[in-house]
């Protein structure tokens, strides 16, 4: 036989170069519109996030691929050629591996063939199946969601204080960055303890969480007047401390840019409208740790959202600043993140924003808020984008959309002088021909 004939080189330990195999399946010449990739592997990925192997022989490239080769960037690419991925593992060591690999690519088959004999027959099962469902999703524009939400009951009425008993709670922030490289690294954890009073209901909703009249105090000052909020999902996965510190630590970031573009803007322009985003903290009760929630400053002006993260903007509330911000960061971080997703009030001479997202070229980052969209983020939102007088000013570069857009947004009329007493200068119309 032909593998008979075969003397394996190399290697030196467990892990394979997993990269090179998958970087070659972008160059394939497919004959079928149905694409279909078999992974057949009883190895995983150099770097230790992507296995539990232990000894000097299991991973000698623990730190990373040597070429400095970004694998989520190819599993995005090779997922936009709309190749359904299934796997054949042949042992457990494989497991950690696909489920990092599945969550920047979404599905992945597995194929089960503890009997060798059945293992053509479970291919064809498993390829017929990935067909018939590819079929189905191009036959329904439809999507349909089983997320069930927790079953509050909306009071807007502010509860009377007095007759609310005060819970103790551990507080949780996330400490702001000194630099500029701290916001690629996982920031800073302090925790302290404090007393809250929460109303039993939530007065809104959001797409991502339910906002409570509340008080709190903290390191015994005095209760204050602010908002909490709790995620809608009823999963208890999207409802763990890590999560909450995810987006915390998204907010704070923000934050930190934001101070960042608001010095920019003092030197460029005379009289700037600045953005500020609310400080914020986690607290969870002591006597049930299920209850955690996100707390910030009340705001008593109408709330607004300007855009989402995925590349929507508000036609009756368009902002030239807000959009240049998101630019802005883009650009100060060479790519690597954009901050999107701004909602909040406005005020006399400011943006109070909350609740951002941020997306970044790497995928895993900020990967159980489910809000990082990553490179195809950040294109959406340049899609979309039309640098106004205030990118200008900002030296921002002007971005092309991506090739092979066939998305097309027109001003088709705006009001787009910037004079020395104001740098916000506000479309009329902003058009979507879809």
């Amino acid at each position: 036989m032909y593998l008979d004939q075969v003397n394996a080189t190399g290697g030196d330990d467990t892990c394979e170069d997993v990269f090179s195999a998958l970087e070659i399946i972008p160059q394939l010449s497919w004959s079928n519109p149905n694409h279909i990739i078999i992974h057949i592997c009883d190895a995983p990925y150099h770097e230790k996030s992507y296995h539990k192997l232990q000894g000097p022989d299991a991973d000698k490239y623990a730190k990373g691929d040597p070429k400095n080769r970004e694998l989520s960037k190819l599993l995005l690419y090779i997922k936009r050629l709309k190749i359904t991925y299934c796997t054949i593992q042949l042992n457990e060591s494989t497991k950690m591996m696909f489920d990092e690999f599945a969550f920047i690519y979404g599905t992945i088959s597995e194929m089960h063939v503890k009997d060798p004999a059945a293992l053509m027959k479970n291919i064809c099962i498993t390829t017929s199946s990935c067909i018939l469902s590819g079929i189905e999703s191009t036959m329904s524009s439809f999507r349909t969601s089983d997320k069930t939400i927790k079953p509050y009951i909306m009071l807007n009425e502010e509860p009377y204080w007095d007759d609310f008993e005060a819970h103790t709670v551990h507080t949780i922030e996330i400490m702001y960055p000194n630099t500029m490289n701290d916001i690629f690294q996982p920031l800073f954890v302090g925790k302290g303890s404090g007393q809250i009073k929460i109303a039993p209901h939530p007065f809104t909703k959001g797409s991502l969480r339910f906002a409570f009249y509340g008080q709190f105090s903290s390191d015994g000052c005095d209760l204050v007047d602010v908002v909490f909020k709790e995620f809608i999902s009823s999963d208890p996965r999207g409802n763990s401390l890590q999560v909450y510190q995810e987006h915390l630590e998204i907010q704070v970031i923000a934050q930190f840019l934001a101070d960042k573009f608001n010095t920019e803007l003092t030197t460029t322009f005379r009289t700037p409208t600045y953005i500020i985003y609310a400080d914020a903290d986690i607290v969870q009760q002591k006597n049930d740790t299920t209850k955690i929630y996100q707390v910030e400053r009340r705001f008593h002006q109408a709330w607004q959202k300007w855009t989402n993260n995925s590349g929507g903007v508000s036609v009756a509330e368009y902002s030239t600043i807000l959009q240049a911000f998101s630019h802005w960061t883009h650009n100060i971080t060479a790519g690597r993140l954009m901050v999107v997703d701004l909602q909040g009030v406005r005020s006399e001479g400011a943006y109070l924003l909350t609740d951002p997202a941020i997306h970044c070229d790497n995928i895993l980052r900020f990967k159980h808020t489910r809000t990082n969209l990553g490179v195809k983020g950040m294109d959406s939102f340049f899609r979309i984008h039309i640098c106004s007088e205030v990118c200008s000013k900002l030296k921002l570069p002007v971005q092309q959309f991506p090739s092979g857009s066939d998305e097309i947004y027109q001003i088709l009329e705006s009001i787009d002088k910037l004079d020395c007493e104001t740098i916000e200068c506000e479309p009329t119309m902003l058009y979507k021909d879809d």
